[in-house]
C-alpha cells in the first residue's frame, strides 16, 4: 500500500494512461489491440465502482456541506465539467448497494454498473427487496457466466419466478404516458404510449384538423408533408384547448429571448441581404442571445418565424413582445412591486437572466423544477423586488430554508475549479479555422 495521498495515486494512474496513449499509434497487432480494448473496458468498470465508493465517502464525510453545496454532484459539477446528475446517480447506486453486501463486494469485479442498475430496476417492492437479498450470489454468478443481454433476460425470468400470484406484472396495459424531450437544436422529441381508445381519439382529432390545414394550404399555395400537417394540427388543437373563451392564454405558451442585433440580422438576411460568414450569436455576449426562456439556443430564423415577423403564408401569430434592458453581464435592471408573490413578468425576467437554470452552483435540475423565491425571506424584511428574486429548483429552495441575511447564490463565489493536467496540441497562431468564444 502506498504512503502518498489519493491524489498522488491518481497522478500515477494518469501517467500510465499517458504512456498507453503515446504507444497506441504504433501498435498494429490485432490480438494486442483487442486485448487492450477489453482491459480498458474492464478498467472502466472498476473506475465506475471506485467512483461510486468515493461519492458515498464524500457524502458521508460532509464534503458538499463544507462548501455550501447540497449534493456531491453539485460540488463536482462546480469544480469540473461534469454533470451533477451523473455523479448523484452513482451516489444513489452506492447507497442502494449498502443493503446488499455481496453485490457491493462484487461491484467492479465481475459486476458492472450496468448489472447493478438493472438489479435496481427490479427492486421495486418490499417482497422483491427481501428475495433479492437472498439471491445475491445467484446474480453475481449469473453475471460472470452470460452476456449482459442474457443477464437482463434472467432478471425478467426471476421476477416471474418469484411472483406466482401475479402481484408484480412487468407490463401494465392500462398505463398511459407521454413526454417531450429536447433534441438537437432545441427540437422536441415525442415519447409515449397509450391505450387503444385514447389512440383512436388522438388519431381522429389530429387527422380531422390536418385535413382542414391541407385545404387551407392548397388555397394558399403552401406545400407541406403529411407529417408536417399533423404536427401543425397537434399544435393547433393544443392552443385552441388551452385558450380562454376570449382567445387569450392563462400564461404564455412560449417565450423567446432574442437580442435586437440578432433580430435585425435575421430580418435583413431573410430579406435578401448578405448573411456574412457566421450567425451573430454567442453563448456569453448579451447582444448575441437567441434562445428559449429555459436557455435552449435556437436559430434566429426560427425565432422570427415563431414571433410572426415572417410567416410562410404572410400572417402574424398572436404574440406579445416584451422589452428587457440588460447590463453587460446579462443582469436585468431592477423593478419592484408591492406584492408578496412575484408577478409573471418578473418571474419571466428572472428565468431570462438565469437562462432557465437553478442558480445554485453545479445544479443541473430541469427547467420544470424551478421556483422563483425571495433571497431575503418576506417575514424577515425581504421585498418583492427583482434583485431579491432567484430561480432555484424545488430541492435547493427547500434546503435553503427561511433563515435571514441570505446571499443570492449568483453572488456567492463558487468552489475553486479543479485544473487537471491536460495533454493538448496547441493550434498555430495563424490557423484560420480556429474559433474562439
Amino acid at each position: 500500500m502506498g504512503t502518498g495521498t489519493l491524489n498522488d495515486e491518481f497522478t500515477e494512474i494518469s501517467k500510465s494512461l499517458d504512456v498507453i496513449e503515446d504507444r497506441l499509434p504504433f501498435v498494429v497487432d490485432q490480438d494486442e489491440l483487442g486485448d487492450a480494448m477489453c482491459q480498458a473496458v474492464e478498467l472502466g468498470h472498476r473506475s465506475d465502482a471506485l467512483k461510486a465508493r468515493l461519492a458515498l465517502a464524500c457524502t458521508t464525510n460532509g464534503v458538499p456541506a463544507v462548501h455550501g453545496q447540497r449534493t456531491i454532484g453539485q460540488y463536482v459539477a462546480a469544480r469540473t465539467n461534469s454533470r451533477s446528475f451523473d455523479v448523484d446517480r452513482v451516489t444513489k447506486t452506492a447507497k442502494w448497494l449498502r443493503d446488499y453486501p455481496i453485490l457491493e463486494a462484487a461491484f467492479g469485479n465481475g459486476l458492472t454498473l450496468g448489472h447493478v442498475e438493472q438489479l435496481r430496476k427490479i427492486d421495486t417492492t418490499f417482497d422483491t427487496h427481501i428475495k433479492l437479498r437472498g439471491d445475491q450470489q445467484f446474480f453475481v454468478d449469473t453475471a460472470a457466466l452470460c452476456s449482459f443481454s442474457g443477464f437482463v433476460q434472467v432478471c425478467a425470468y426471476w421476477l416471474v419466478h418469484i411472483d406466482p400470484d401475479g402481484k408484480e406484472p412487468t407490463d401494465q396495459l392500462e398505463k398511459n404516458r407521454f413526454g417531450i424531450r429536447t433534441g438537437t437544436g432545441g427540437s422536441g422529441i415525442f415519447t409515449g404510449e397509450c391505450d387503444a381508445i385514447t389512440s383512436q381519439i388522438l388519431r381522429t382529432a389530429i387527422d380531422h384538423e390536418a385535413e382542414k390545414i391541407r385545404k387551407t394550404d392548397k388555397e394558399s399555395g403552401i406545400e407541406r408533408t403529411v407529417g408536417q400537417r399533423k404536427a401543425a394540427a397537434l399544435r393547433a388543437l393544443v392552443e385552441r384547448g388551452f385558450a380562454r373563451k376570449d382567445g387569450s392564454f392563462p400564461v404564455p405558451l412560449g417565450n423567446i429571448v432574442m437580442s435586437l442585433e440578432v433580430a435585425q440580422w435575421a430580418l435583413e438576411t431573410l430579406a435578401g441581404a448578405d448573411p456574412g460568414d457566421h450567425v451573430p450569436v454567442h453563448p456569453t455576449n448579451v447582444d448575441g442571445r437567441c434562445e428559449l426562456v429555459d436557455g435552449t439556443p435556437i436559430h434566429p430564423f426560427l425565432a422570427v418565424q415563431a414571433l410572426g415577423l415572417i410567416n410562410p403564408d404572410g400572417t402574424a401569430n398572436p404574440v406579445t413582445l416584451r422589452r428587457y434592458v440588460m447590463e453587460a453581464d446579462s443582469r436585468i435592471l431592477d423593478v419592484s412591486v408591492n406584492a408578496r408573490i412575484f408577478p409573471e413578468w418578473m418571474r419571466t425576467g428572472a428565468l431570462v437572466q438565469s437562462r432557465g437554470q437553478c442558480e445554485v452552483h453545479g445544479c443541473d435540475a430541469p427547467h420544470s423544477w424551478l421556483q422563483i423565491d425571495h433571497v431575503q425571506p418576506v417575514h424577515h424584511g425581504g421585498q418583492t423586488r427583482f434583485d431579491n428574486a432567484e430561480p432555484e429548483c424545488r430541492p435547493d429552495n427547500q434546503a435553503k430554508g427561511s433563515t435571514p441575511d441570505q446571499t443570492a447564490w449568483r453572488d456567492r463565489p463558487p468552489p475553486p475549479r479543479r485544473k487537471p493536467r491536460q495533454r493538448t496540441s496547441p493550434l498555430p497562431e495563424d490557423d484560420p479555422d480556429k474559433t474562439v468564444f
